[in-house]
């Protein structure tokens, strides 16, 4: 069922044309099925032949004929049923800071996906796409699980993937505002809280710190600290902060003093100011 509530502001299924995109690959697949049969009737009529066999050929081509259409039936058959209810299980939505895809039958599937770890939307089309006019989204992210463990089994398949796109542009050019939306806005509740204007020692704070930007040895993050105090993991922390884990990884380890826009949403997660993400070393 899909959700219907107000927080969900677009959402969309695929064309059903992806029902007919399926049952051609199947069609295609039955033949060349049917072909191996066929195949393997003629080698047990030419093998009795050797041996003189009392073999029935008329029967035997009986038993082939019918056991290629209950193959091609049964193939095209449940390719049919699944097609449907993938189609129906299927659905994207648009909310302010994630793309949210919902999919499967039998394994019910919901990938969310932050508009800060989207790097590129790629629109492609095979032959069966182009004879029914649709089209496949790629999304590919920085930082996906889902990518690494389907490169470990071998398989390279986006973080992102929605089949049977009638008019792709559409889909393009909303996610792309919605990244630079993301990606360009600071949250009102941690800028009204670091710009206030009684909070002069935290401006003296940023003149020390923008100074020492790329001075990472003369100061160390407590981001660590303040994860474990808050019993966030490390997955968690990225999730909410729209970042790779490798990326808090490196926060905490020191590897590099994190951006400014970067600061202040850990701070904002973690409900500090952003100075207590700091602390000088000797």
């Amino acid at each position: 069922m899909k959700p219907t509530t107000s927080e969900h502001e677009d959402i969309h299924g695929i064309d059903p044309a992806f029902v007919k995109h399926e049952v051609i690959g199947s069609i295609i697949g039955t033949l060349l099925v049917d072909l191996i049969i066929y195949g393997i009737g003629w080698l047990i009529i030419l093998i009795a032949r050797d041996e003189n066999s009392n073999l029935n050929e008329g029967l035997l081509w009986i038993v082939i004929f019918w056991v290629m259409i209950g193959v091609t039936v049964l193939i095209i058959g449940l390719t049919l049923i699944f097609s449907v209810l993938y189609v129906k299980a299927f659905s994207y939505e648009f909310t302010d800071k994630f793309i949210i895809i919902r999919y499967g039958v039998l394994t019910k599937t919901k990938t969310t996906i932050p508009y800060s770890r989207i790097q590129n939307v790629a629109i492609y089309q095979n032959i069966r796409d182009r004879i029914l006019k649709i089209y496949k989204i790629k999304i590919e992210t920085a930082g996906s699980s889902a990518a690494a463990a389907s490169a470990q089994k071998g398989s390279i398949r986006p973080e992102g993937y929605i089949p049977g796109v009638r008019n792709p542009s559409i889909i393009e050019e909303k996610m792309n505002q919605l990244v630079h939306k993301y990606t360009q806005n600071i949250p009102k509740s941690v800028s009204s809280n670091v710009f206030s204007d009684n909070n002069v020692v935290f401006d003296e704070f940023i003149a020390y710190f923008l100074s020492k930007m790329r001075e990472k040895d003369q100061i160390r993050t407590k981001i660590r600290l303040l994860r474990e105090k808050e019993g966030i993991t490390i997955p968690q922390l990225a999730d909410k902060i729209g970042v790779s884990e490798s990326t808090i990884q490196y926060l905490e380890s020191g590897e590099y003093v994190p951006s400014l826009t970067l600061a202040m949403k850990i701070a904002h997660t973690f409900k500090v100011p952003i100075e207590e993400l700091f602390e000088l070393t000797d």
